[in-house]
């Protein structure tokens, strides 16, 4: 097991000797990206890399979820395999997490495994989706159902890049920061809620802390579970069973990952003081301060059909779905849910 090297300060992004000096033998790197990301970012660490030495090739992927199917990753295995890039070379992903998992994802196929590097460029790419090594693509019955467990050797979170994140990625990325502190870390999720309008007009420091706390978590998590079969890897599911059905129910990509997920806690909410004893005064103070954050719900989104897509889950066993619910705030269980009990959750926050 390889653990990733976490580096977090600004504009490390244009340091690559720093960050490359130990994943490959190479000097030829895949610079995978897309649209977005690389107006804003790409020519800068294009040439950073140069400078050092690199010989880049240049591939970007489509934007947004549209990245996770197969044609994406079957023209990035291509461009690869033209350049006659090899196994002593290294990918290097720049952008959010649809990036991320889709060039992790072609960087543990492409000559049956690479090393690659992750540049998150999204607040919920540097605090968790950009780390752990879990990639995958979309299937048509939902989210990242194929992929596999391919950990980055590091992972390059500058908070420059987040300057001018639009207000919804920063939401999105704190509602996954959010779940942290409820099942780990109740101080953190204090800090959060107390300080959501400097984090929201993003203030550098608060964010840095948020980052590095989110991030040592996922990598401690990970560390013990890397491919989720022991137990602890599972926790990192909070809130995640009923978002992914929502963001698939919705269509990929009209809700971030990180606004479905806060709909997702909140039903988590309810079943926790229904089924893990959670204190009804607890549950109903973090369901009012999620409900305040502007997250859309998609219109025509029925409960019957979360609940389809909830039994799809990869959790889900003998037919019944799984949840990660708490007993208390940093005291996380895994139990089984009926059918009933989640319509009734639904219901109630839709």
């Amino acid at each position: 097991m390889t653990t990733e090297k976490l580096y977090v300060s600004k504009n490390i992004r244009l340091k690559p000797r720093l960050w490359l000096r130990d994943v490959s033998s190479s000097k030829h790197i895949a610079l995978v990206s897309e649209a977005g990301a690389w107006r804003r970012f790409g020519s800068g660490v294009e040439k950073a890399l140069k400078v050092a030495g690199y010989k880049v090739h240049r591939h970007l992927l489509p934007s947004g979820e549209a990245a996770k199917n197969w044609d994406a990753i079957a023209d990035l295995l291509g461009t690869m395999l033209a350049a006659g890039l090899g196994r002593d070379c290294a990918l290097v992903a720049l952008g959010g997490g649809s990036v991320t998992d889709a060039a992790g994802f072609a960087a543990s196929i492409y000559l049956r495994g690479i090393p690659w590097v992750s540049v998150p460029t999204t607040l919920l790419g540097q605090l968790d989706s950009g780390l752990g090594g879990k990639t995958g693509i979309n299937l048509a019955g939902g989210k990242n159902l194929a992929g596999t467990f391919h950990r980055p050797r590091a992972v390059v979170c500058d908070p420059a890049v987040l300057a001018t994140l639009p207000d919804r990625e920063r939401v999105s990325g704190l509602g996954e920061a959010l779940k942290y502190g409820l099942v780990f870390e109740p101080a953190l999720w204090a800090m959060i809620t107390s300080h959501w309008d400097e984090l929201m007009a993003g203030d550098p420091a608060l964010t840095a802390k948020v980052v590095e706390r989110c991030a040592a978590w996922k990598r401690h998590i990970v560390d013990q579970d890397e491919r989720e079969t022991k137990g602890p890897r599972e926790l990192l599911n909070f809130g995640h069973t009923l978002g992914h059905a929502l963001e698939s129910a919705a269509g990929l990509g009209v809700l971030r990952h990180g606004e479905a997920v806060i709909w997702g806690m909140r039903a988590a909410l309810r079943l926790s003081h229904e089924r893990a004893g959670l204190k009804a005064a607890f549950a109903a103070e973090a369901d009012r301060f999620l409900s305040t954050i502007p997250v859309p719900l998609p219109r025509r989104v029925e409960p019957k059909r979360l609940l389809a897509l909830a039994h799809r889950d990869k959790k889900a066993r003998g037919g019944r779905a799984r949840f990660v619910l708490l007993h208390a705030p940093g005291r996380p269980a895994v139990m089984t849910v009926s059918d009933s009990e989640i319509l009734r959750a639904v219901r109630e926050i839709l």
